[in-house]
């Protein structure tokens, strides 16, 4: 009921007893569900009904990282309003940032760094969301991480810099965005080829 915005549903669940924070297979909560597709109203029903909204899944995974990668902004703010924790990351280190950054989600980085969520942190390989965003060619979201400050020059464990994965995958609107940043582009690293 709750990933597919169910409200009425939910609610009837919780009239008969059913625990509105059961656990699927994979560890998600009927608050990850929501989140994922965005029903604010399920979040906000969820929290009168006492359910916790910032959860991790088995992978580390919170609401919060379901409603960045997704794009789903309301949520996020929904979400921020509540308490819940943007910064955390998942088993692998990634935050709600870097999921933003990596799928394109340039709105959803803005609500972040609204809500003052961290927008540096590295990920367990040294990845930052600036790299994410590289990586798949998100000009728009390294241009919001340039004027929040965030460095776009810093190398992963590997050494890659962002300007190293836009070129790696091709992205020049992205390299133009780090150009424009004056983050590095040429600077060789041991990995670099």
């Amino acid at each position: 009921a709750a990933g597919n915005g169910h409200v009425a549903a939910l609610e009837a669940l919780a009239r008969r007893g059913v625990s509105v924070c059961e656990r699927d297979a994979r560890g998600r909560t009927p608050a990850y569900g929501a989140a994922l597709n965005g029903h604010t109203a399920v979040l906000e029903a969820l929290a009168r009904m006492g359910a916790p909204l910032g959860e991790r899944d088995g992978d580390g995974c919170t609401p919060a990282h379901a409603a960045a990668g997704n794009g789903h902004v309301a949520a996020l703010n929904l979400l921020a309003r509540m308490g819940v924790s943007l910064s955390e990351g998942n088993t692998d280190g990634f935050t709600p940032a870097h999921l933003a950054a990596g799928r394109r989600h340039p709105a959803a980085i803005e609500a972040l760094l609204r809500a003052g969520a961290s927008l540096g942190e590295r990920e367990a390989m040294g990845g930052t969301p600036a790299h994410s965003a590289a990586a798949s060619g998100d000009a728009a979201t390294l241009e919001i991480l340039a004027r929040a400050g965030v460095p776009l020059g810093e190398g992963k464990d590997d050494g890659h810099t962002p300007g190293h994965l836009a070129a790696i995958n091709g992205h020049v609107d992205a390299l133009e965005a780090l150009a424009r940043a004056g983050a590095p582009l040429g600077e060789c690293t041991e990995h670099m080829y």
